[in-house]
């Protein structure tokens, strides 16, 4: 983890979306728009790449809590910047990469794993209530079954599926809520958010120019 967000553990990463490098914002503007002193361009397929998808099911996890209709795939990254720690975007950013940037993070190593904790509970949760969803109708196809091959066994036969409805009546709703608003809440806080930029730090390794790795 400590090689994905530097020596200090921590830093600013920005998600990016570009058919050629030519189309990425070059360095030198993003240090007069972010006012920070240096960064550097990765691709979102390298070394890297599970880190990137974290960030990517994040978002893909947070459009579908928000139901706006959007896919993980729609957040589809081809490179990304990492910059020092705690950089937030600005009216002026936005306005020359709207369709560039996809989304920037604030990054430690401690809210990184907390991340990927909510994520991997999120879909358990799903897991486990999608488990249950469908007892009712598995025992109603074995009944028929059951009844085609002349079976006696009334516990097949005679389900009380009703009872079976009403005790899986919501469940995981409860805990679902809890995870979902964990998740929205880490999103909140640690997205990159508009404001007036300021001199950041240097980091150990300062780059003059854009470079994708």
């Amino acid at each position: 983890m400590s090689e994905f967000l530097g020596p200090r553990g921590k830093a600013t990463v920005i998600l990016m979306k570009a058919h050629f490098d030519t189309e990425l914002p070059k360095l030198k503007d993003l240090k007069r728009l972010l006012s920070i002193p240096d960064g550097r361009y990765y691709k979102s397929r390298g070394n890297f790449s599970n880190n990137i998808h974290r960030l990517t099911d994040l978002l893909g996890v947070v459009a579908r809590i928000r139901k706006t209709g959007k896919h993980q795939s729609d957040f589809r990254s081809s490179d990304f910047l990492i910059t020092v720690a705690e950089v937030n975007s600005n009216l002026f950013m936005s306005l020359n990469y709207d369709a560039t940037i996809i989304e920037g993070f604030n990054l430690t190593e401690e809210n990184f794993d907390q991340l990927g904790r909510l994520i991997e509970n999120f879909y358990d949760i799903h897991s486990m209530m999608n488990s249950v969803q469908y007892m009712a109708k598995t025992l109603e196809q074995q009944r028929e079954t059951a009844v085609e091959k002349g079976f006696t066994d009334e516990t097949i036969l005679m389900p009380d599926i009703a009872s079976l409805n009403n005790m899986l009546d919501g469940y995981g709703d409860d805990q679902l809520a809890i995870i979902e608003k964990s998740i929205l809440d880490w999103y909140e806080s640690n997205r990159w958010k508009v404001s007036t930029p300021s001199k950041k730090k240097s980091s150990d390794a300062p780059e003059d120019e854009a470079e994708t790795v």
